[in-house]
């Protein structure tokens, strides 16, 4: 659940300050994420948790209508559900303050759970969900012996430090720092001996995004960078969430590495100029009109790659597991 709340600028700490409540809305990084990828018309199921309250209906409707496929949620009144009060500033709208109450849980995965979690074309994590799972190590090794590819999106809160948390990132195909995340991991090292290390074990693709300023993408030959878009900004939330559903849409369809940045950037570009966390959630023929109306008309999504037709093949697997 997610509050909003808007003042002219943020405090310094003891002041006092104004601020007007624009309300709340449902949000969550995994569910932001299952419903941007699902809106690109292949349907993600989200796996986890769910307090059963009030709440709980209505979650699981509007994640349907996005849709994304709810049936391995599991509702109890064991669960409590995590909160987060967003604060924006109308002096710097392209930065926001968020404050999380998360309860945590501990999760065990039950025989179908497995069953989907390690049949999965994709999982879609962060370390701090992942840790919550019983004998988690052992699950993502069976799943990725069978072909499983593993998207972790990396908050500075979601790691105790880059050595408890080395199983994790030597274990993703892709990896998604922002500048937070990627300045923690590189407390005591320099960021790229870190990444050669990673990518010397993985062979994947490092992910850091850079607000307006787009992104960079490390693999074993080197840094890509994708400049971003310029937009007036009003609620950057969820912007991180739409960047990395859409990028791994992208490189699960078979675009390059430089069509999907780019066109993560123009998903998550649009997000800002939104309010709501969700508010990334769009078709493809919207962001190919948000990037044409940019100049943009290179990047079309609709034009195929060489690798197939621009989406991704439909399998029995399923193509996203969320973690909640």
């Amino acid at each position: 659940m997610d509050s909003y709340l808007q003042c002219r600028r943020w405090p310094e700490e003891g002041q006092k300050v104004n601020a007007e409540d624009m309300g709340r809305v449902y949000g969550g990084m995994i569910p932001n994420a299952a419903a941007i990828f699902a809106g690109y018309g292949i349907a993600p199921m989200m796996m986890g948790p769910l307090q059963d309250n009030a709440d709980a209906d209505p979650i699981r409707t509007e994640l349907q209508a996005a849709g994304v496929d709810t049936r391995m949620v599991r509702r109890s009144a064991e669960f409590l559900n995590s909160a987060a009060y967003n604060i924006l500033s109308r002096e710097n709208p392209n930065e926001k303050t968020l404050i999380i109450v998360d309860p945590g849980y501990d999760f065990e995965l039950n025989d179908a759970e497995r069953a989907a979690l390690t049949g999965a074309r994709f999982i879609y994590s962060t370390i701090a969900h992942l840790t919550r799972i019983r004998g988690i190590v052992d699950v993502l090794a069976e799943a990725r012996a069978g072909g499983t590819r593993l998207f972790i999106d990396v908050e500075a809160e979601s790691f105790a430090s880059t050595e408890d948390s080395w199983w994790a990132f030597t274990a993703a195909d892709f990896l998604s720092f922002n500048a937070e995340s990627l300045e923690k991991l590189c407390r005591n090292r320099p960021r790229t001996e870190i990444f050669d290390e990673i990518l010397a074990r993985t062979g994947g693709e490092i992910v850091t995004t850079l607000g307006k300023d787009g992104c960079r993408i490390t693999t074993r030959d080197g840094d890509i960078l994708v400049a971003g878009i310029p937009v007036r900004a009003v609620d950057p939330l969820g912007a991180g969430d739409t960047f990395n559903a859409t990028y791994l849409y992208g490189r699960a369809a078979g675009w390059s590495i430089e069509r999907a940045a780019r066109f993560a950037n123009a998903a998550a570009a649009r997000s800002t100029t939104i309010v709501g966390p969700r508010s990334g959630h769009a078709s493809i023929p919207v962001i190919e009109r948000f990037l044409a109306d940019r100049g943009f008309r290179g990047v079309s999504a609709a034009s195929p790659d060489a690798a197939g037709d621009g989406r991704p093949e439909v399998q029995e697997k399923h193509d996203k597991e969320e973690l909640q």
